[in-house]
């Protein structure tokens, strides 16, 4: 080999030798923070408590609100847990869960040394219920008319089948439709805390109005009224769907609240 080749393979020695710590210096340092990452993930997942299963109590939770919307569970009557977990297979623990659940949701009341109840409302209560179901609903009509991408054809649906029910007289189908057309309305906006205080009033509503079954059948203008508020979103009509919107909480305020005062008086409850 030549000087002149000897000469060159060694600077190319010299070069890759330099080279080995430019190079592997950044990986390792990566390497070691990768790995300060990796167990710093770990202590946190190992902080964490296993997961209960929700599932039961909340399917429990679930079934009740159904009952209470269906009218199966009138104002005052009284959830025992013992009878529950019987009823449904399970031990009480889920149940005693899926009850506090609801009395946390205001759906459902506890009275020390009694047990969970199924809350009895006056007209006090039916009027604070409509007065807040009012502020949720015209929130959710500004945001739908504000919201030019607004779908309203589940709205649209709600109504069909409203009518369609109205004309058949079968007012207690009018009245579950009456409350899906509100839960849709608010459901339109994607609001996930509009829907969720929307759902716990609907179901008060429901509650009060089972409570005056016997008297109170609807409105022979509860389709008109829905069907004038959807037209005024439709429009972008903002000050004539509030307006429509308020109207319609303070009448049904009104005509459940006088039904109730009138019951109550009756039964001497």
């Amino acid at each position: 080999m030549t000087k002149q080749s000897e000469s060159a393979s060694e600077d190319r020695s010299a070069n890759r030798e330099t080279s080995i710590p430019r190079t592997t210096s950044p990986l390792g340092t990566q390497a070691t923070k990768s790995g300060k990452v990796e167990l710093q993930r770990s202590a946190v997942i190992a902080q964490l408590e296993p997961l209960r299963s929700e599932s039961t109590a909340g399917l429990i939770a679930g079934q009740i609100r159904d009952a209470l919307m269906a009218g199966t569970l009138g104002p005052g009557s009284q959830l025992a847990e013992a009878e529950l977990a019987e009823q449904l297979k399970v031990s009480r623990g889920p149940i005693r869960e899926a009850l506090q659940r609801l009395v946390q949701q205001g759906v459902l009341v506890e009275v020390r040394n009694r047990g969970v109840f199924v809350p009895k409302f006056d007209a006090c209560d039916v009027a604070d219920i409509y007065l807040s179901r009012q502020a949720i609903e015209l929130a959710a009509v500004t945001t739908l008319i504000e919201n030019e991408e607004t779908n309203t054809q589940t709205l649209s649906r709600v109504l069909r089948r409203m009518n369609a029910a109205a004309k058949g007289t079968r007012w207690s189908t009018v009245a579950a439709l009456d409350a899906e057309f509100h839960q849709e309305l608010v459901r339109a906006t994607g609001s996930r805390r509009l829907i969720r205080m929307l759902d716990t009033l609907l179901l008060e509503s429901r509650i009060c109005m089972i409570a005056l079954e016997d008297v109170y059948r609807g409105s022979a203008d509860l389709v008109t009224e829905h069907s004038n508020i959807f037209a005024a979103i439709q429009a972008r009509d903002e000050a004539l769907a509030i307006q429509l919107v308020t109207d319609h909480m303070k009448d049904a305020a009104q005509r459940l609240g006088v039904l109730l005062a009138q019951e109550q008086r009756t039964t001497g409850k």
